[in-house]
């Protein structure tokens, strides 16, 4: 379960240094700027405010993992998908969730509903102090979506530049 968690929270880490240069309104080093710029004061905060904490979280989740405490771990990488789901809403509540097709529908259901309920349900059977390993299956599935998500990204540029 130590392994997964700190696999998880590297992943995470490696995330938040790609975000980092949207802090000062600067593309992400991978995907770009961002997809849909929040328009309200509530919503720019709300993503600087993941930007800035995503690395500090990772760290934290990493920290916690290598040395064994998996509780906070698991709210650290609870905390993360938390924030993510709320730094969206402000995009969605302006412009309305996107919709247009089977990736767009796939991508609202897991980041707007499924992803907060799986960090919900970890982080309170963490504070709960029982099911560790059911709380670990279920902050891994957030990550594990990114990552494979940012994996076929990279693929179709690098297939579309050959």
């Amino acid at each position: 379960m130590r392994l997964v968690l700190t696999i998880i929270a590297a992943l995470e880490a490696l995330e938040a240094i790609l975000n980092l240069p949207l802090i000062v309104d600067r593309p992400n080093l991978l995907f770009g700027p961002w997809a849909e710029v929040p328009e309200t004061a509530l919503g720019i905060f709300l993503a600087k405010a993941l930007v800035v904490c995503h690395p500090m979280l990772a760290i934290a989740a990493l920290t916690f993992s290598i040395t064994g405490r998996v509780r906070g771990a698991l709210v650290a990488l609870g905390a993360i998908s938390i924030l993510t789901w709320l730094s969206f809403l402000p995009t969605v509540v302006q412009n309305g969730p996107p919709l247009q097709g089977f990736g767009d529908i796939q991508w609202t259901v897991a980041q707007l509903l499924i992803f907060p309920l799986l960090a919900g349900t970890a982080v309170a059977l963490a504070a709960l102090k029982c099911r560790y390993s059911l709380a670990t299956a279920m902050i891994v599935v957030p990550t594990a979506y990114n990552t494979f998500g940012m994996i076929l990204f990279v693929i179709k540029v690098l297939a579309a530049n050959v």
